[in-house]
């Protein structure tokens, strides 16, 4: 055990220090409330205001119209570059970069040593066998 521990459980008589008298809290709201009262510090619930009209402000027929051809410009872009990305992408043709990657003997002597692949292995991938 650690050395504090130890003293405070020497110390400890294992009563607690505080109590609350019986009934204590079965009517301490309605004391507490009289009290605020009393003292001022209860403030009364303040009349709700009178609620106000909204005040509609309308566009003019060209501010809407402007918002609807800002809108359409905004997805026409996004239509067009999104197709023009897509068939950029179609058009290259599968396997390019593999093709242009071009590996040594001294690279794939190396791939094998790391994939761990034998003689035989090699053989049986280079035969009809599978």
């Amino acid at each position: 055990m650690i050395k504090e521990e130890e003293i405070i459980r020497q110390h400890d008589s294992g009563q607690r220090p505080f109590t609350t008298p019986e009934g204590y809290f079965d009517s301490f709201t309605s004391r507490l409330m009289e009290r605020m009262e009393h003292e001022g510090l209860l403030e009364q619930p303040a009349e709700k205001p009178a609620l106000q009209s909204a005040k509609v402000i309308r566009l003019n027929p060209m501010q809407r119209l402007m918002r609807y051809a800002a809108a359409a410009v905004v997805a026409g872009v996004c239509v067009v570059a999104g197709t023009y990305l897509y068939n950029h992408e179609m058009s290259q043709p599968q396997g390019a970069e593999l093709a242009d990657y071009v590996l040594s003997n001294d690279d794939i002597d190396e791939l094998l040593d790391y994939e761990v692949v034998n003689n035989s292995q090699i053989a049986y991938y280079l035969t009809e066998a599978y």
